[in-house]
């Protein structure tokens, strides 16, 4: 098209019979109608080139029997707005005769297609050029950053033509690159302005920062529209100054300017910004009665607001009021959820989306990390369909966050080889990791990379290297690195001065600091915060204290707490331990306690006894307890030669006495506002009051007390709870804080020292060991390469049935379902079954049987050792003796198949590589990990540890939920018809359930959930502990409190079930057809069936499979009815407690074959 010229010839030409040289006739409308004069094709042209028909434009214009200069410039205009250069400049070109305005249009096209300096050599050829003219081109270069040349047009320009035009363009370019100086002499010099000049440059004011001067050109204005009071607002807003923009709106709404939907957007930023909950929910109710409640931009922003606030029921609410709702919407509220650790809630949200983007995958990559879950975490980051740079720094910095830095590393490197170029955030994240890892080699390399990227100017790369080689120990490198910086930014600065410091060179911190002064730079919180260490470290008294007295006054930096315990640190170091408990009392702030912390140490530093005291006794108060203030006031005490009793008498005479002597200890719990509870006993504590169905007497302990139950168990504090918010609270919202285990006896003897996953102590092991588990068992990958051995499994466990059916007799189904249970876990975990063909026979089988039973029995048991330490000795049971006899019979079993595997290994002379890890049962895995030094990476008793955790959950839990669901179905026979029926429509009567079917057997996983309510594989959840002090609901929790959640008691909870003795599947079925389920994952906390937070159970995918799988075989292949004529209601339910609660008698029912026979195998030929 571009080598084609408009036609010469005359128009009759064209109107008999010629077509656009440009397209093609079909595609364009027919002709106009013949008669219209030129000024009414003209403006029929005009209309065409504003709507963007460019076809019938150039159409019309060819048909045109004449044409005058506003024709062809209509044309010119058409194509300029459609940014077709090419066009307009052909257009241009065959013009008989131009005017300004055909100069000016192409002028604009050349402007809209980024060629600016085509566009400046265009100008100067101009013939005439106009007011018009002049602003197009100052305002194209000067958004292309041409100020220079902008300003020699702005000079040539004609005084009369530069007001307001010519200078709004100026000005506007000034302040686009903050030259704000050069658009405030553009704008003072002004003879007329008019209101965009005003709003232009309050707008960019507050953009760059420059707030109070955007103030007074605001309260200069003779006339303020609705924009220019929006900037204003918004500049306070994006300053920090959320107060001020609030009063501005208040002054506003009284001069009656009518607001708009960016205007309020902008307050409720404001209202979240200074946290003024009641103002934002005002703010919110005038949006509603100014009608703009279904205004999307608005509706996002008040989900933001009170997703800041922490009110995230109300931005659900707004969320749900929301009648059209953009991925904003959701981002938006998935956000605030994971922002307020609410994943479960978020993960339901996103699941729900229409549509994602990359920001909503990354938000739940990340709530899903913050919890600790990498496991989750990596396999959403896999799903994602593309993977940004964002994306790929998220689940980098994520396993920083989980201090997992060797895999950080691993990631950034597989980010390189998948193309994606990280960016200078990532960047850092990668120094972060190889600091906290100390791997100077690679910190090199990765130097080496950044110079090659071209990122020697970035101030945060700067930054991140200079803490990557100081956190290395070199500090040479590091000063290298700063030296090599042509203008350091401060936060490069403070890195510098915090390496001086961590090296012992404290001087050389405060030359750099004197050097930073004068080169004009101000010092921040983070600045005095090091010059303050460094002086406490080096004795640098009076420098220490003139910096700190200088703080405010001189630099405008308000002290915060950290600074004052630094001042402590430096008076209390020097023995000025009076000055540093003036220091303290001075402190504006109420949080001391690490002020107090820094006394009591140079207290006992200085061994003044005194001062030691005081500082105890107000950590004492803030927690009562705080070991490191028992441990260094009782060695104080003993150093100088005190009893007990003397110390106890001393501690009473502190000011923490009450009217009757009593411990120091004992005074500070009084204090505290413990939940409530039922009376204690001196010594025992609550421990009298309980029967052997613990659970039963919690249950009824919080019908009478409340949700929250405080109780006294000996030595130990404990709380138990049956309500899902409380729950909620203890597993999600503070999981960091509860996600401990007490170390009790049962576990030291049954769980190698607490060395497992399921009741090991919150730590390093069992994060290591969760990971293994993670990443190397329970991986899906792996989980599918078992099913074909849990489809034969399931074969087998029909054929048995069938074989006892086909002979008259009754299925023991606690046999069969245990067996069935076993069998998939040790093929999994050992590689080999215990029961049923090649087997490894039945006197191995009943040992591992009998280990298993008594393991739980023992684990469910409550130890007097376990809350009364002193009396230990007195086990009248026997019950250590018995945990050590079950404990070596346990490590021998375990040792035995452990050295049987490494004999086999042995005996391949192969070494198993990763490759090949998807085909070896866990134990091959487990001893093929790589470790160091070409070592095994788990050694024996790490092994064996996981094994037991797999073996026990795996094995118990399951074949107990199988025989209750079994049980309460062939008790309801209503519930087996409908089972039935829903398998024979899901799966059909000519095959067998395959494990695809079971998530469409949705009235199956309600009778699942259904037994799980009414009975949980266990009374409790394994206990928690708390790891330090907290509330909830208002109520003080010590630390090391044991948490009983009691999930039996939940399952019948009066306030939350409706019939709780009904076995009433259907109160679990979803709202809408469509909806699925879930067992492993219960948001709503009324049913437990795998905890949740960070001690939720690993294997619970596994254990869903297991038992869905029993289930549904065994009601598709038979149906079910009670032996020896007992009638289904008549079917015993009792419960016998322990660590899990299997029925008292074993479950025994016959089996009747419902399926043609060829579908049983070689045992349904017998039918």
């Amino acid at each position: 098209m571009a080598a084609l010229r408009l036609p010469r010839a005359p128009a009759t030409a064209a109107l008999a019979g010629g077509v656009s040289h440009r397209f093609p006739a079909s595609e364009v409308e027919p002709p106009p109608p013949r008669g219209p004069n030129r000024a009414h094709l003209n403006a029929l042209l005009t209309a065409y080139g504003r709507r963007g028909r460019l076809r019938d434009a150039q159409l019309l214009f060819d048909q045109m029997p004449s044409r005058d200069v506003i024709s062809w410039t209509a044309l010119l205009t058409a194509y300029a707005d459609g940014g077709d250069l090419a066009s307009a400049r052909l257009v241009f070109d065959d013009m008989p005769r131009r005017n300004a305005p055909s100069w000016n249009a192409l002028l604009s096209v050349y402007l809209r297609a980024a060629r600016p300096r085509a566009a400046h050599a265009l100008f100067y050829k101009m013939p005439a050029k106009n007011a018009v003219s002049y602003g197009a081109i100052i305002s194209g270069l000067a958004k292309a950053g041409m100020l220079r040349e902008a300003e020699l047009v702005y000079e040539e320009m004609p005084q009369q033509w530069r007001d307001p035009v010519g200078s709004n363009a100026l000005m506007a370019g000034y302040l686009r690159v903050g030259e704000l100086a050069m658009a405030l002499r553009v704008f003072e010099g002004m003879t007329v302005r008019d209101v965009i000049s005003w709003s232009a440059m309050v707008d960019g004011l507050c953009k760059h920062g420059s707030v109070s001067e955007a103030r007074r050109v605001f309260d200069a204005m003779p006339e303020r529209s609705v924009v220019s009071w929006t900037s204003m607002i918004r500049g306070y807003v994006k300053r920090g100054m959320c107060s001020d923009g609030l009063l501005l709106f208040l002054n506003m709404r009284r001069e009656g300017v009518q607001v708009n939907a960016t205007t309020l957007s902008v307050v409720l930023d404001a209202c979240a910004g200074a946290s003024l909950a009641r103002e934002g929910i005002q703010i919110h109710n005038l949006i509603i009665s100014m009608g703009f409640e279904l205004d999307i931009f608005l509706g996002d922003s008040v989900i933001i607001m009170y997703s800041r606030f922490g009110w995230m029921a109300d931005a659900q609410r707004a969320f749900n009021c929301m009648q059209q709702k953009d991925i904003v919407s959701w981002n938006s509220l998935i956000t605030g959820y994971v922002q307020h650790d609410m994943v479960e809630e978020a993960h339901v949200l996103f699941k729900l989306m229409p549509q994602k983007d990359a920001v909503s995958w990354t938000s739940m990559v990340v709530g899903f990390a913050n919890r600790g879950w990498m496991r989750e975490s990596v396999e959403l980051f896999e799903q994602m369909p593309v993977k940004d740079v964002v994306a790929w720094t998220a689940i980098i910095s994520s396993f920083i966050t989980n201090g997992d830095y060797l895999s950080a590393v691993r990631w950034f490197c597989r980010m390189s080889q998948e193309g994606c170029k990280p960016n200078t955030i990532t960047f850092s994240c990668l120094l972060s990791a190889l600091a906290s890892l100390a791997m100077l080699n690679q910190g090199r390399q990765a130097h080496a990379y950044s110079i090659n990227m071209g990122w020697v100017f970035d101030s945060a790369v700067h930054t991140s290297l200079i803490s990557m080689y100081a956190k290395c120990g070199r500090l040479a490198e590091a000063h290298h690195v700063f030296s090599s910086i042509s203008n350091p930014s401060l936060i490069a600065i403070n890195s510098m001065i915090t390496a001086f410091v961590q090296h012992g060179f404290a001087e050389d911190a405060l030359k750099l600091f004197t050097k930073m002064q004068n080169a004009g730079y101000k010092p921040n919180h983070v600045t005095f915060l090091g010059i303050l260490t460094g002086c406490a470290r080096a004795g640098f008294v009076q420098q220490g204290y003139n910096y700190f007295e200088s703080m405010r006054p001189v630099y405008g930096v308000e002290p915060n707490p950290e600074h004052y315990t630094c001042m402590v640190d430096l008076l209390g170091r020097a023995g000025l331990l009076a000055e540093a408990l003036e220091m303290i009392n001075s402190m504006p702030q109420n949080d001391h306690s690490d002020a107090w912390a820094a006394l009591l140490s140079a207290s006992s530093l200085h061994s003044n006894l005194a001062f030691a005291k005081i500082a105890a006794q107000k950590l004492l108060e803030k927690d009562p307890y705080d070991a490191t203030a028992y441990t260094v006031l009782s060695k104080m005490f003993s150093s100088a030669g005190m009893e007990y009793e003397e110390m106890q008498k001393v501690v009473q005479l502190s000011n923490m006495a009450s009217k009757r002597p009593v411990s120091w200890k004992k005074l500070n719990c009084m204090r505290r506002r413990l939940p409530p509870g039922p009376p204690r006993w001196p010594i025992f504590g609550n421990l009298l009051q309980l029967s052997p169905l613990p659970h039963k007497d919690f249950a009824r302990f919080c019908t009478k007390y409340g949700p929250l139950v405080y109780l006294r168990l000996g030595t130990i504090d404990a709380i138990t709870t049956d309500d899902p918010e409380v729950i909620r609270e203890i597993l999600i919202r503070q999981d960091e804080v509860f996600a401990s285990r007490p170390r009790t006896l049962a576990a030291v003897h049954l769980a190698y020292g607490c060395g497992d996953v399921a009741l090991a102590p919150l730590g390093p092991n069992w994060k290591r060991m969760r990971r293994v588990c993670m990443e190397h068992l329970l991986t899906t990958k792996r989980l599918e390469s078992f099913a074909a051995h849990r489809a034969l499994e399931a074969e087998h466990l029909c054929q048995f049935v069938l074989a006892k059916a086909q002979s008259g007799k009754p299925v023991n189904l606690r046999e069969v379902l245990g067996a069935f249970s076993m069998n998939n876990v040790t093929r999994m975990l050992l590689g080999k079954q215990y029961f049923g063909l090649q087997s490894a026979g039945p006197g191995e089988a009943m040992e591992f049987m009998h280990i298993t039973h008594e393991l739980f029995w023992l684990l469910g048991l409550i130890y007097l050792g376990d809350y009364l330490p002193a009396w230990r000795w007195l086990d009248p049971y026997g019950c250590e003796k018995k945990m050590r006899d079950v404990e070596k019979k346990v490590d021998d079993f375990h040792q035995k198949i452990i050295d049987e595997h490494r004999k086999a290994r042995e005996a391949k002379k192969a070494s198993l590589d990763d490759d090949n890890k998807e085909d070896m049962d866990f134990v091959d895995v487990l001893l093929s990990l790589p470790g160091e030094n070409g070592k095994e990476h788990m050694d024996d008793v790490e092994i064996k540890a996981l094994m037991q955790d797999m073996i026990a959950a795996a094995t118990d839990t399951s074949s107990v939920t199988n025989e209750w669901v079994m049980a309460e179905v062939i008790k309801n026979p209503r519930v087996l018809r409908k089972i039935q029926e829903e398998l024979d429509a899901v799966v059909g009567r000519d095959r067998m359930v395959a494990e695809s079917d079971l998530g469409q057997l949705t009235y199956l996983r309600c009778v699942v959930r259904e037994s799980f309510r009414m009975h949980p594989a266990g009374p409790f959840l394994i206990p928690h502990e708390s790891l330090k002090p907290t509330t909830i609901m208002g109520y003080d929790i010590p630390a090391q409190t044991r948490i009983f959640i009691n999930t039996h008691a939940l399952g019948r909870n009066t306030r939350i079930w409706d019939d709780v003795d009904a076995f009433r599947p259907e109160r679990h079925l979803p709202a809408t057809a469509d909806g699925r389920v879930e067992i492993s994952h219960l948001p709503d906390f009324k049913i437990l069936p795998f905890s949740a937070g960070k001690r939720k159970c690993p294997g619970a995918p596994l254990g869903v499979i297991l038992v869905l799988m029993a289930l549904a075989r065994l009601f598709h292949c038979f149906d079910w009815s009670p032996p020896d004529g007992l009638r289904p209601e008549d079917i015993d339910t009792q419960e016998v407690y322990g660590m899990t609660m299997p029925k008292a008698k074993q479950l025994v029912a016959v089996a009747k074959p419902r399926l043609p026979p060829q579908m049983y195998g070689r045992h349904g030929k017998q039918v």
